[in-house]
């Protein structure tokens, strides 16, 4: 083999090479770009579980506040004074939870569209832990609906059922700090359960 056979040899292992270690980085950097997409995904959809979340938690704390102002009421409940009869005590109420539910179920729509681009992402694991806290949900609105039944039959409801009463009472109206409450209890747990699904990938280096 002469010299300029050599050269061209030379020149042609030079640019298979160089081609090789050109396809490697390219590979590599491809890799590392979609795993920063991904990451960067599921960073973006844990962020907004956890808002959504805590925005769920504390509509349902107001929701459920035992103090009810007389600005809540329709005007025509307020013009009755203290004579009222079952009925317009229960419409009276019927008027405050609605509006207060209503901001609830808005915010719950939220949740459930951040809950099913987390299911996208992670699969049952999470629905499980979200299907928790709309189980919550559900029973504060169940216990509601019972709640102004009862003011409906003057009290006749709860009466022929005491436990059942006081577990409605105490889902439908209790402050947060209430740690005896039972439905503070559940719904405390549905949210850690959330936060322990969510926090290794908030963690998560991009």
């Amino acid at each position: 083999m002469n010299i300029p056979e050599i050269i061209t040899a030379i020149k042609d292992v030079s640019l298979a090479i160089a081609g090789a270690t050109t396809a490697v980085v390219a590979v590599t950097g491809l890799n590392n770009w979609n795993r920063e997409l991904k990451g960067k995904a599921t960073f973006e959809a844990a962020k907004g579980l956890a808002k959504a979340t805590y925005k769920l938690r504390d509509e349902i704390k107001i929701c459920r506040s035992p103090f009810i102002s007389s600005s809540e009421f329709p005007d025509s409940y307020n013009l009755l004074g203290l004579r009222k009869t079952a009925e317009q005590e229960a419409k009276g109420l019927a008027h405050v939870y609605t509006n207060r539910w209503n901001t609830v179920w808005s915010v719950l729509q939220e949740f459930d569209t951040e809950t099913l681009e987390a299911e996208a992402l992670w699969g049952e694991a999470i629905k499980t832990k979200t299907n928790e806290l709309r189980k919550s949900v559900r029973e504060l609105n169940v216990a509601i609906d019972a709640y102004i039944a009862d003011a409906m039959s003057g009290g006749d409801n709860f009466s022929a059922d005491r436990e059942f009463g006081v577990r409605m009472r105490r889902t439908v109206a209790s402050t947060s700090t209430d740690l005896e409450n039972d439905f503070n209890k559940t719904l405390e747990v549905a949210i850690l359960n959330i936060e322990d699904e969510l926090r290794p990938h908030l963690q998560r280096k991009l």
